[in-house]
C-alpha cells in the first residue's frame, strides 16, 4: 500500500502536469508563427522538428532505430537532456551511449530513483538523498528509530525489477518553489533543500511511477533502461553528517 504522502503528492504532479501542457507557438519578426526547427547531429547530417515537440529520441529513431535505442541520454548545445524532453529552438544534438562517462552517471542516477522508490513501498519513510556515485549509487531515507536489516535488500531488489518490468516513463516539469514546499510539506528534508539549495523562483521534479524527486536530471526514458539492480549494502548516517 502506498503511503498517503505519495498519494497526496502524485494528485498535486497530475494538476501541476495539465497546467503544463498548452499548446507552444514560436513567432518570427514578422510575427507569423513559426514552428520549424533544424536539429544538426554529431555526425553532420541535419534533421527538420518541430519545437516544444521533437525530441532527441524521435530524431535518434529517424536516423537509426538501433542508435536511438542504446543511446541513454542526450546532449543539446552542450547540455545534458532527456531523450523525450521536447526540443526547444534550433539544436546541435549529441547521443551519449553507455560507454560514455556522463552516460553513465546519469544511468547510477536513474538507477537510484528506482532504488528509492522501492525504499518509499517498503518502508513509507521520507527519503533524503540519492545520487549517482562511480560506479553505483545509494539513498537516503528516513525511518525514524526503525532499523534495516541486510536480511531485507532482497525484498527490496524484488521491488526493484518490478519496477524495471513496469518500464516507467520519467517525467520532467519545472514547478514553482512556492508550490514544491507544500507537494514536499510531509519531508522536512526535501523542504531544507528546496529552502537552502534552490535559489530560483522554479525548480524541477522528476516521476517515475509514484515517485517523484526534485531532481535535476536528466534520466533516461524509462525504468526498463535499467537492466538490473544489486543492493550490495546498507548503513546508517546522519543527515549531512550532522549528528543533531
Amino acid at each position: 500500500n502506498q503511503p498517503d504522502f505519495v498519494k497526496e503528492r502524485l494528485k498535486l504532479f497530475e494538476i501541476l502536469k495539465k497546467d503544463h501542457q498548452l499548446p507552444f507557438a514560436v513567432t518570427d519578426k514578422k510575427g507569423n508563427t513559426n514552428n520549424v526547427i533544424t536539429v544538426r547531429v554529431a555526425d553532420g547530417r541535419t534533421v527538420k522538428g518541430e519545437v516544444w515537440k521533437t525530441t532527441p529520441y524521435q530524431v535518434a529513431a529517424e536516423i537509426s532505430p538501433e542508435l536511438a535505442e542504446s543511446a541513454v541520454v542526450a546532449k543539446v548545445n552542450g547540455e545534458l537532456w532527456d531523450l523525450d524532453r521536447p526540443l526547444e529552438g534550433d539544436s546541435i544534438l549529441e547521443l551519449l551511449t553507455f560507454d560514455n562517462e556522463e552516460a553513465q552517471a546519469v544511468y547510477w542516477h536513474s538507477s537510484a530513483h528506482v532504488l528509492g522508490e522501492a525504499m518509499e513501498l517498503y518502508y513509507g519513510g521520507h527519503l533524503c538523498y540519492g545520487p549517482p556515485i562511480e560506479n553505483g549509487f545509494y539513498y537516503d531515507t528516513f525511518i525514524g528509530d526503525r532499523a534495516v536489516s541486510s536480511t531485507e535488500l532482497s525484498a527490496l531488489e524484488d521491488i526493484c525489477k518490478t519496477i524495471i518490468k513496469e518500464k516507467q516513463p520519467f517525467e520532467r516539469l519545472e514547478v514553482s518553489k512556492e508550490v514544491l514546499l507544500e507537494m514536499f510539506k510531509y519531508n522536512k528534508f526535501k523542504c531544507r533543500i528546496l529552502n537552502e539549495k534552490v535559489n530560483t523562483p522554479t525548480t524541477t521534479v522528476y516521476r517515475c511511477g509514484p515517485l517523484i524527486d526534485l531532481c535535476k536530471g536528466p534520466h533516461v526514458r524509462h525504468t526498463g533502461k535499467i537492466k538490473t539492480i544489486k543492493i550490495f549494502k546498507n548503513s546508517s548516517t546522519y543527515w549531512e553528517g550532522n549528528p543533531k
